[in-house]
């Protein structure tokens, strides 16, 4: 359904008002085929997007074939060990020269056989005596951006978007998150699947502590302060430091902190006395690096999820599961972490019903958007960065803080009146 400039703006009024004031946003915003396209234009085709761990791509001819919101892509490492980024499209009539993942030496297009190097180039076109007009002698893969960080791999798809350090920057990522050391982590484990829902809905469940004490209460959320969560703000995302069990069942770790967690709080959290030491084992950390995907740390882990759109009803979801390289030595590695795989699948299970529902609800005419709550606090604050950004509504000041920590008083009214403060 196509809406004007106007009525969208007056229809996101609700969702824009202060945090205990506002109401979450209409429905078509999760299932709008419209509102699918303009995010790709907006979003999926400008900014930088995590796709994985350089170690995935450990030889030369390593590759691995996605599809970014509608976009083909191929990542694959060259003879001289630099992992480049290509669209997936051959140059003659656009099929995908190389699917799912693997190792090669050259790339044949299944359709029509033309041949490619591990740099692009195309290197030889069967039946083209007479061709005219068309240069095969320079006729290569386009090249997407690549670039990476702590070991992460990151596309854009945008020409003249800004370096990747400094689109980090812009929230802090590299620097709050430097205490985990992520270029000294290794992947355990890679999860991919598909969910059926909006790839913002992935987003907002993996920052939504109003369920975790419900859904996952048999799981993670055994432990969880739900009712004092310290969210810090940022212009673009949010993070948190909190107490939770770790990603294995009943949060008993065999290996212990990884050897780089020290006993340092954040200051907000020494200054509420009620944190915890980075090597505890309750400890936690959260960061969102935009626009899809989540930092997830533990005193023993780092486990980040990111969510692809497959269209507004389907999101790709991949979890990615890292320890530090010194553990992967242990004769008894494999066998120990087994538990931390069957775990984070068992708890995806117990949100994918829930989603697939939320999905389908969204989609009924009769829906009513809901008041926003205290807990919600980052999805309000992403939600708005969201709405303005694609539909272009008056931006308001950045909360570069966050909204401050509530007491159970002041969850009872609006934040509307309080000062901004700077963000941790």
């Amino acid at each position: 359904m196509r809406r004007s400039e106007r009525l969208l703006r007056n229809e996101f009024a609700a969702t824009q008002a202060p945090l205990l004031q506002a109401k979450h946003a209409p429905g078509y915003i999760y299932t709008s085929d419209d509102v699918y396209e303009r995010e790709v234009e907006t979003i999926f085709l400008k900014d930088w997007m995590c796709i994985g761990r350089e170690e995935e791509f450990a030889k030369p001819g390593d590759y691995r074939s996605f599809r970014i919101a509608g976009e083909p892509l191929l990542v694959v490492r060259n003879r001289a060990g630099q992992i480049n980024a290509f669209v997936n499209a051959c140059r003659h009539r656009g099929v995908e020269v190389a699917t799912g993942r693997g190792n090669a030496s050259k790339f044949t297009c299944p359709y029509h056989a033309w041949l490619y190097d591990l740099d692009g180039r195309l290197i030889s076109a069967p039946f083209n005596d007479g061709v005219r007009g068309f240069d095969f002698d320079h006729c290569a893969l386009p090249p997407v951006r690549l670039e990476t960080w702590a070991g992460w791999i990151f596309v854009n798809f945008d020409a003249d978007a800004q370096d990747l350090g400094a689109y980090l920057d812009e929230d802090r990522v590299r620097e709050l998150t430097a205490f985990l050391r992520q270029d000294e982590l290794r992947l355990a484990d890679r999860w991919d699947f598909e969910l059926d829902c909006n790839w913002k809905l992935v987003l907002e469940n993996l920052m939504d502590m109003y369920h975790t004490g419900v859904i996952h209460a048999s799981s993670f959320g055994k432990v969880f302060p739900r009712d004092d969560f310290q969210y810090r703000l940022t212009a673009n995302g949010y993070h948190a430091e909190y107490q939770s069990l770790t990603m294995c069942p009943d949060g008993k770790s065999p290996f212990g902190a990884m050897p780089w967690m020290g006993p340092e709080q954040a200051p907000w959290m020494k200054a509420s006395g009620k944190g915890v030491d980075r090597n505890h084992p309750l400890y936690a950390f959260t960061i969102l690096v935009r626009p899809c995907m989540n930092i997830f740390a533990r005193y023993d882990l780092v486990q980040p999820i990111t969510y692809f759109p497959l269209g507004p009803n389907k999101t790709e979801v991949s979890v990615f599961t890292l320890f530090p390289a010194s553990l992967f030595e242990r004769p008894d590695f494999d066998a120990e972490v087994r538990p931390y795989k069957d775990f984070i699948r068992a708890v995806i299970e117990e949100d994918r019903a829930m989603l697939r529902s939320l999905q389908q609800g969204l989609k009924s005419r009769r829906f009513t958007p809901g008041p926003t709550v205290a807990l919600e606090m980052p999805i309000h604050h992403m939600l708005n960065r969201y709405l303005d950004r694609l539909f272009g509504s008056e931006r308001r000041p950045a909360k570069q803080s966050g909204a401050p920590r509530l007491t159970k008083r002041q969850k009872q009214r609006s934040v509307a009146k309080r000062p901004a403060r700077r963000s941790s």
